[in-house]
């Protein structure tokens, strides 16, 4: 395995001065499959203050910014190192205690044993450790379960999801993503373990659900675990074909695709505009879109951007390439693309509070093609009502 030079520096002067350091986690899980990591963390033998003293304001190498440590968790043995200004988390080999809330432990302990740090971690693909020094620590079969595509919990799965229940959809969103498969004993003990998501924070919740949905196998991972999802969705429907169709496609358009309205999703904490268009696309997926009037009608209700995201939920070509001809021709749809505006109304003698009703009726003999969008002729229609 190849590391960029900003994390072996770390591990490297980690070992130069006496212990055990190893990459670990989802770098060394992306970096067997070809993939660039998005961030590096690294396990060690050295205890959090050990690893403060050893990185603070010493040089990475010749011209180089100096190492930056940081205690961004050191009550759970975590200091970031910033290594030539890139973040290196790294952790000293831990023991976790009692889980009471099923989230988190309630203390750790520090250990001398890879081994022992690595059975406390959720799945064999993610319990893998890679020193450049000692090659691949792999004592749970992360690397055979990776090649066969298979995503298996650590030891077992009813106490590691039991432990934390986030891992219920963490091991949801890996199939989604990765396109693995979850052997059958994790799967039992995840579908039958689903209420524990109760517990777990709305927000958490929603990320790694957003994540699964994006995944390029959401379909089938839903359609296999349904009652997963509806118990943090309850209502939500798996429309395989239509979320086999929706891939690639924004995250409000998924949500939409499961049924899910904006209540549903305030719920689950996320953000208002994400809900706000959710419900939107809700309220409107079963409009009639029969001509191109009908679809300058929508864009002047919900804009052109909630319009094209309608039409791929709906699937509908015919008002996709009624809604790329007006956006190609440049149509009026919308009161701010009219030729005239509040000022010439009032010019006309037409009362303030009557402005509004007036540029509606403008914009519709615009889009119905009985005015044409020029100054004069919108005047003189104006005058007239």
């Amino acid at each position: 395995m190849e590391i960029p030079a900003y994390a072996a520096r770390v591990v490297g002067r980690l070992e130069k001065a006496g212990y055990e350091a190893w990459c670990v986690g989802g770098c060394v899980r992306d970096t067997l499959m070809g993939r660039v990591p998005n961030d590096w963390d690294v396990t060690t033998s050295a205890l959090p203050e050990q690893t403060l003293a050893l990185f603070d304001g010493v040089f990475c190498a010749d011209g180089e910014k100096p190492f930056k440590a940081v205690p961004t968790g050191i009550a759970h043995g975590t200091v970031t190192v910033l290594s030539c200004g890139q973040p290196v988390e790294v952790t000293t080999y831990r023991v976790d205690g009692e889980y009471t809330d099923c989230r988190r432990p309630d203390s750790v302990s520090f250990t001398s044993s890879l081994t022992e740090d690595l059975v406390r971690r959720d799945f064999t693909i993610n319990a893998m450790a890679y020193s450049p020094t000692a090659g691949l620590r792999d004592p749970y079969g992360g690397a055979d379960d990776l090649a066969a595509g298979i995503i298996r919990c650590v030891g077992d799965p009813v106490k590691r999801f039991s432990e934390d229940a986030l891992r219920i959809l963490r091991a949801l969103r890996f199939a989604s993503v990765l396109g693995f498969t979850i052997d059958d004993a994790t799967a039992d003990a995840l579908l039958a373990l689903r209420g524990l998501l109760d517990k777990i924070s709305r927000e958490r919740v929603s990320a790694e659900l957003a994540k699964l949905l994006c995944g390029r196998d959401a379909a089938a991972v839903l359609s296999r675990f349904t009652p997963v999802l509806t118990q943090i969705l309850p209502g939500a429907v798996v429309d395989v074909p239509l979320l086999t169709r929706l891939h690639g496609e924004p995250l409000t358009t998924l949500l939409a695709a499961l049924s899910a309205d904006g209540s549903d999703l305030l719920r689950l904490r996320f953000d208002s505009r994400t809900c706000s268009r959710v419900a939107l696309l809700a309220r409107e997926r079963n409009r009639p879109l029969s001509c191109k009037l009908d679809v300058k009608c929508l864009c002047r209700d919900i804009g052109h951007d909630a319009a094209r995201e309608l039409m791929r939920l709906r699937g509908d070509r015919k008002a996709e390439s009624w809604l790329l001809e007006i956006l190609a021709d440049g149509d009026c749809v919308s009161i701010a693309q009219l030729a005239v505006g509040g000022r010439e109304m009032l010019s006309l003698g037409i009362p303030s509070n009557k402005i509004g009703n007036v540029l509606d009726a403008l914009l519709n003999a615009v889009m119905e093609g009985r005015v044409p969008n020029e100054k004069s002729a919108l005047e003189e229609f104006a005058a007239t009502l």
